[in-house]
């Protein structure tokens, strides 16, 4: 299919046009890696080039950049390949064009004409080859990260998809250079950010972006985070510390969900993967909150009884990383999530303390955080585990191994919860009216609530049991809708 669209391609170009296969197919061929699109470069009118190849493939063309001349054709029903992108030649020739590029290794190119032998006709003018084969990210030139500032995060994101290091000149641009990066657009911050935290050990690559200084001038609430000195917390090196030490514990339960989870393992695995946009799952979006859910402990910081507390971090460190996200235009749901994850993230240190967890908390935990359940139960475990490298044992090994047996029976418990069989119903509507003389109204429903969640916490049994404790509900209820 590939040898028949380079066929077309060699059909739509002008006789005196120069077509090249640039970019990210020839590295991934050399890599021998599979890839969907094709990056192609014409020396002149890409735009008519480009209908005409959409128009010879049955495809569609987009402009993705009109002012560079940047189009791109869907290909339908093929799969070897989605999309093919143009663009028209950046400066005179194909050397000047690769010259403009971000890293050598996508800084190579071949003829369509020489399209079926790639390894023997690859034009290679930076040295991308070589770096390719010693899995090094390197500049093309001193001023890639001027030219798009953006380049820096994605030498990371290159660097955690292909298992490549970068270059000591590389990392030494991009610390000179690290503070352009507020002026990239946020959501373009966002796709490269998520794409590394997809990384099974995307914790090493957030603490090599961290040492270049360039985590804090894309979220600069971390400069604060690290002013917290040990006076203020408990970690050596601040409140940072702990929140990426929390990070890196998730991810290390995260790979061992067998070990912690040894029954709920696949349905966590698959509850983990559910995505909510493009390269954004409940499994990073979690490793996300493991960064910042402390963030609002500066400002909440208060000694008490001799002791520092931070009562209310939870509410406002929800409201600032909701900030955060705004401004790397997250969706509301992907918002949403992260807020209720925050809000509540204190909530299971004591319920998990208990050796018993009782049916009412355990029911009253699932009906509170719904579907985020699971979520909220390993970031709290999580947090926990970040203490481990203190001297000072804040969470001793008993009370921990304890912790992780009531995490591991409440997502059990949750995931059991969700896929049973609804309980028939007790008593419905028409028998609260008929007796306690009721009419149609909010009373019902909120009768019906109350009588459902006792039911499902095991305090009541059967019908005489739900009407008695309908009635102690009754008179509350009249006073709240007015009800004489």
């Amino acid at each position: 299919m590939l040898k028949e669209i380079c066929e077309v391609i060699n059909l739509a170009k002008e006789t005196n046009t120069e077509v090249y296969v640039v970019g990210g197919y020839v590295r991934d061929f050399l890599l021998k890696k599979k890839t969907l699109d094709i990056d192609l470069v014409v020396s002149e009118k890409a735009e008519s080039f480009a209908k005409k190849l959409a128009k010879k493939i049955n495809g569609k063309c987009f402009i993705l950049h009109s002012d560079l001349q940047v189009y791109r054709v869907a290909v339908k029903n093929n799969p070897d390949i989605e999309y093919i992108d143009i663009s028209l030649m950046q400066g005179k020739n194909i050397k000047d064009d690769l010259s403009r590029r971000d890293f050598t290794i996508n800084a190579l190119a071949v003829k369509i004409e020489n399209f079926d032998n790639i390894k023997k006709n690859v034009i290679d003018y930076f040295g991308g080859i070589k770096d390719l084969k010693n899995k090094e990210i390197k500049a093309v030139s001193k001023k890639v990260f001027v030219d798009d500032p953006l380049r820096m995060l994605r030498a990371f994101r290159f660097a955690s998809e292909y298992n490549f290091k970068i270059s000591k000149d590389t990392l030494s641009l991009i610390k000179k250079y690290s503070s352009k990066i507020s002026t990239v657009a946020g959501e373009r911050i966002k796709n490269e950010l998520f794409r590394i935290l997809n990384n099974k050990k995307s914790s090493q690559y957030i603490s090599e972006i961290d040492n270049i200084k360039l985590l804090e001038k894309m979220f600069p609430v971390i400069t604060k985070m690290k002013k917290s000195a040990q006076s203020f917390y408990y970690h050596p090196k601040g409140l940072f510390q702990h929140c990426f030490q929390t990070y890196e514990a998730l991810e290390n339960i995260l790979v061992k969900l067998d070990k912690y989870f040894p029954t709920s393992k696949d349905m966590l695995e698959k509850h983990l993967n559910e995505p909510f946009s493009e390269n954004v799952t409940r499994k990073n979006l979690l490793k996300f909150v493991a960064i910042f859910h402390d963030c609002a402990k500066p400002e909440c910081a208060k000694r008490m009884d001799n002791k520092m507390r931070f009562l209310g971090h939870e509410e406002l460190g929800a409201k600032k990383t909701a900030q955060i996200m705004k401004e790397l235009k997250m969706s509301n749901k992907e918002i949403d999530f992260v807020k209720a994850i925050i809000s509540e993230h204190m909530r299971p240190s004591n319920l998990a303390k208990s050796e018993v967890i009782t049916q009412r908390a355990q029911m009253r935990l699932f009906r509170d955080i719904k579907g985020n359940t699971p979520d909220l139960l390993i970031l709290a475990m999580s947090d926990w585990h970040s203490y481990k490298t203190l001297k000072k044992k804040i969470y001793p090994k008993k009370v921990l191994q304890q912790q992780e047996k009531s995490v591991a029976k409440l997502i059990f418990s949750y995931f059991d919860f969700i896929n049973k069989k609804p309980k028939d119903k007790i008593v419905d509507g028409n028998v609260l009216m008929k007796e306690f003389h009721l009419k149609p109204g909010k009373i019902i429903g909120e009768l019906l609530k109350y009588i459902n969640n006792a039911y499902e916490e095991g305090r009541i049994k059967d019908k005489k049991q739900a009407l008695k404790y309908a009635k102690s509900q009754l008179t509350v209820l009249k006073k709240k809708h007015k009800i004489m």
